[in-house]
């Protein structure tokens, strides 16, 4: 029963689409930031890791290209 559940889950997982990681800019770290500071919790926690993850400090040490 276990591996039917884990199985499905995989299958569900692989149909979900993954988001480019170059639509992830700075503006989407802003925007995080900014949902961040307002959120409580585990949601801070949770934008934290995410910020994390996709190097938004980096993209928003990064010059603004003109």
């Amino acid at each position: 029963m276990r591996v039917v559940f884990l199985s499905s889950l995989l299958l569900l997982y692989s149909c979900i689409p993954h988001i480019p990681e170059d639509v992830l800019d700075a503006g989407w770290c802003r925007e995080m930031a900014a949902a961040r500071a307002k959120a409580t919790g585990k949601g801070r926690e949770n934008l934290a890791a995410a910020m994390i993850k996709h190097d938004c400090a980096a993209k928003l040490a990064a010059p603004v290209p003109q």
